[in-house]
């Protein structure tokens, strides 16, 4: 009888370990790469909301002086008079306008006299059916409050000017006139270098063509496009389609978000480098199979201990913010998507609120203070808002709240809210509230819907004076 070769058993369990430990080690590296671009993508949602919330609140305080000095009344007694006391008395007005808020101009422009009054007094009229009147005709139409001018020609530093244009209205709703102011904004360069240095992201203002307008490289400025400029075909960002929501593409090893800025109709594009994610990965692999050679048994065990460890790590990472330890905004857009799924069998309202002169806090006292008004809301707030409601941060400054409860039952909850902010000694110490919007969800509502009515419900309350509930029930 011959002699048959005989297999040791411990080749044949290095070989089932081994066998094992690369279905593990392919397995482990797909999970990795989910989550890991998962991840890449909640730090550039959030960088982009953080960014985007930033450049709206350089806006609302021209926006706010421009509508204050459309609705003064005493102004509107005295202005359609064309005579040398009125020029007087309006020049001395918007003199100490511009002395109070340092805009570089203050003008207005009763209609019934057409005479543009500045600080210094009148030396001129709007000449109806000229090309000088450019601006000033279209107001008279105009059904919005306010519009708003960019200009980016001739200007020191590439700083915008941005002009707001008030739209003044006798008592009976009847066109009466323009009042506003020119500002310099400096600050969005400043935003866009801080981001790109701090969250290792790319940050451009274009328009709809892409033309680079703001960037922290002043070379790119009306010179370039962000398609040339990331190396991308036009057609395969469409910035134009964010109009209707948050674009969002991964292309060429990058993660692309774009939003629209209605107030400057211009677009914000954020980029999130992936490559490095990338190389990191494929080092892992090769390290992992190396490894399996030396000592297969000890790594099986090591991997499934680090896959375990890293999996729940991750996932409670990309679920909570750091910051304030609540919810974030990934756990917001799912719980969103399943109370509008469910909302014919089970009712909610949805709330956002922010809190007011954030900013001012950091300029002035800096970010830390400004941190510890985000916890110290989020503390109380998470104190009001519990299981079943849902509290989330889903921005720089800015909260959501998901309360499964009529709209009678959640203004309730939100006044008591708002009125502990008020009483909060670290809160009161910084300078700071809150401003609430709140609608109830509807029967026909997509979460794009219910969100909108929510967010116009807060900027309503900015607009009116911040630290107040503002309700949206207009369907």
């Amino acid at each position: 009888m011959q002699n048959k070769k005989i297999i040791p058993i411990n080749f044949i369990n290095l070989a089932v370990i081994v066998t094992i430990m690369a279905v593990v080690a392919v397995l482990t590296q797909n999970i990795i790469n989910d989550l890991t671009l998962e991840d890449i993508r909640n730090v550039t949602r959030l960088t982009h909301t953080n960014m985007y919330s930033e450049i709206r609140d350089e806006l609302v305080e021209p926006i706010n002086t421009s509508m204050i000095m459309a609705q003064n009344v005493i102004v509107h007694d005295f202005m359609n008079e064309d005579t040398e006391e009125t020029e007087d008395r309006i020049a001395r007005y918007l003199s100490a306008i511009q002395t109070a808020t340092g805009y570089e101009s203050v003008f207005l422009v009763p209609h019934e006299t057409l005479s543009y009054y500045h600080p210094g007094g009148t030396d001129a009229k709007v000449e109806l059916g000229t090309p000088a009147a450019f601006w000033y005709e279209p107001l008279m139409v105009l059904e919005e409050d306010y519009a708003i001018e960019v200009n980016t020609e001739q200007l020191d530093d590439f700083a915008l000017t941005v002009y707001v244009n008030a739209i003044m209205r006798d008592p009976s709703g009847a066109y009466a006139g323009v009042t506003g102011v020119g500002t310099r904004i400096t600050h969005l360069q400043d935003i866009l270098s801080r981001y790109e240095e701090n969250q290792e992201v790319g940050a451009y203002l274009v328009n709809e063509e892409g033309l680079i307008l703001v960037h922290p490289n002043l070379d790119l400025i009306k010179e370039e496009t962000v398609f040339s400029q990331e190396n991308i075909a036009p057609e395969l960002l469409a910035i134009a389609t964010s109009q209707e929501g948050l674009l969002e593409k991964q292309l060429n090893k990058k993660y692309f978000t774009v939003q629209y800025l209605p107030m400057l109709d211009w677009y914000l594009v954020v980029t999130k480098s992936t490559s490095q994610f990338t190389t990191a990965l494929n080092q892992y692999t090769i390290q992992m199979f190396g490894a399996l050679v030396v000592a297969a048994c000890i790594m099986m065990i090591a991997t499934n201990f680090a896959i375990t460890r890293y999996k729940k790590q991750i996932i409670r990472l990309s679920n909570t913010d750091q910051l304030t330890t609540v919810p974030n905004r990934t756990i917001f857009e799912s719980t969103l998507k399943k109370a509008v799924q469910n909302r014919d069998r089970v009712h909610f309202t949805l709330a956002l609120f922010d809190l007011d002169n954030l900013k001012t806090i950091n300029d002035q006292l800096g970010h830390d203070r400004g941190d510890d008004a985000l916890k110290a809301v989020a503390k109380i707030a998470m104190a009001h808002f519990k299981e079943p409601h849902v509290l989330s941060r889903i921005g720089g400054d800015e909260f959501a709240v998901i309360q499964y409860a009529t709209l009678e039952e959640s203004i309730l909850a939100l006044d008591a809210f708002h009125h502990e902010i008020q009483r909060d000694p670290t809160l009161n110490e910084v300078g700071t509230t809150i401003s609430i919007g709140v609608t109830e969800a509807q029967g026909k509502d997509t979460e794009a819907s219910v969100f909108k009515r929510a967010d116009d419900a807060l900027y309503r309350s900015k607009e009116g004076g911040k630290n107040q509930v503002e309700v949206h029930d207009d369907i």
